[in-house]
């Protein structure tokens, strides 16, 4: 079951007062060889969880996604008064073990910061009951476990519509840093919505490897511009920028992420998918941290617009495609259009629901 926030709860908890200072550590990723005492997840008397980390696979000074996570879980912290740690630029091969090193501290929650945590998520809860895991962007729900994420489906969707009136090449990406199943699904709603738009529209996924990579993002971005693509949207950190800054140097169209980067490029950037995850996060994590967390999977879409919204709009698009753009938004508020779970040629992929 998936748990949206309507915008009257997120005000109740952005306007919750700091009970006390934080603790802020930087930790350093552990290694193999590292090991620490075990110690029992603690609770204040007043049943509020009194330690929160997060893992992430970037540097909190990224202006996107990792920056926008450290500060869900500091602001979550200074709400509550309790101690936050972070790690950052945590490697794949380092999760679980990252995730594992701040269970042993006695951490009471720990977040793993985007979707390819998610299996190292189902393993380590295994291992450490007494600690609550949360996952961002992913797609796992267990005992001790759950994950929250923005409606990225919206956001794709909508978009691939302002995208497909803009192409003049019919032709459009989806650039992220890797593959996992919230990416393969941005990239088919992307689609989804492009070809509601424009159904002789195209949209190509393709993946980095990775989130900060500059060199490889710029390349990949340039290779898709050779192929006739017009409208690029990342999905990036540290490399946005480049990817951003490319598109504009060659003439074309993109979609800044996360954050409003129309300042990056405004002759390029079309607008802004404003998601942001911090705020989400700061949600749930007090939720888990005062033991009101549910048994379910927690989505904060538009009918949120304190996080989820559009930015800056390029004066280049047209009033009437920004009309038919909030028309289409209204719907997914209203229930209208939805999006489940799909699967196509192997891959996760989502379907469009109306009603």
């Amino acid at each position: 079951m998936s748990h949206r926030f309507d915008r009257r709860r997120f005000l109740e908890y952005s306007l919750a007062t700091a009970a006390s200072s934080v603790l802020l550590k930087a930790c350093a990723s552990p290694s193999a060889n590292e090991t620490a005492a075990e110690e029992p997840a603690s609770v204040t008397e007043s049943g509020v969880s009194t330690s929160l980390a997060i893992v992430l696979p970037g540097t909190i000074t990224d202006g996107g996604w990792n920056q926008l996570g450290y500060e869900g879980v500091k602001r979550a912290g200074d709400n509550l008064g309790i101690e936050v740690a972070y790690v950052e630029q945590v490697d794949n091969a380092d999760q679980t073990e990252s995730l594992a090193d701040f269970a042993r501290q006695g951490f009471a929650i720990v977040v793993g910061h985007g979707g390819q945590f998610d299996a190292a998520i189902e393993q380590v809860a295994m291992e450490f009951p007494e600690t609550y895991f949360l996952g961002v962007n992913g797609d796992v729900l267990g005992d001790n476990y759950t994950c929250v994420r923005t409606n990225y489906n919206q956001m794709l969707y909508l978009s691939g519509m302002i995208g497909a009136a803009m192409s003049t090449t019919k032709k459009m990406a989806y650039l992220a840093g890797m593959e996992f199943k919230s990416t393969q699904q941005q990239g088919a709603a992307m689609d989804l919505g492009a070809k509601a738009m424009d159904p002789e529209v195209e949209v190509v996924s393709s993946f980095v490897g990775d989130f900060n990579d500059i060199a490889k993002a710029k390349e990949s971005a340039l290779a898709l511009i050779a192929s006739g693509v017009d409208v690029i949207f990342h999905n990036l950190d540290n490399s946005a920028p480049a990817v951003l800054q490319a598109c504009e140097e060659a003439g074309i169209y993109a979609f800044g992420n996360n954050i409003d980067q129309f300042d990056l490029a405004p002759q390029a950037v079309l607008t802004s998918a404003i998601q942001d995850i911090g705020g989400a996060i700061t949600l749930v994590a007090e939720l888990a941290a005062t033991g009101e967390i549910g048994n379910q999977k927690y989505v904060v879409g538009l009918e949120t617009p304190e996080l989820v919204s559009f930015g800056t709009f390029n004066e280049a698009v047209p009033a009437d495609v920004r009309e038919k753009v909030d028309a289409i938004a209204a719907d997914m508020v209203a229930g209208k259009l939805v999006f489940e779970d799909a699967e196509e040629e192997g891959k996760a992929s989502v379907k469009a629901v109306t009603s």
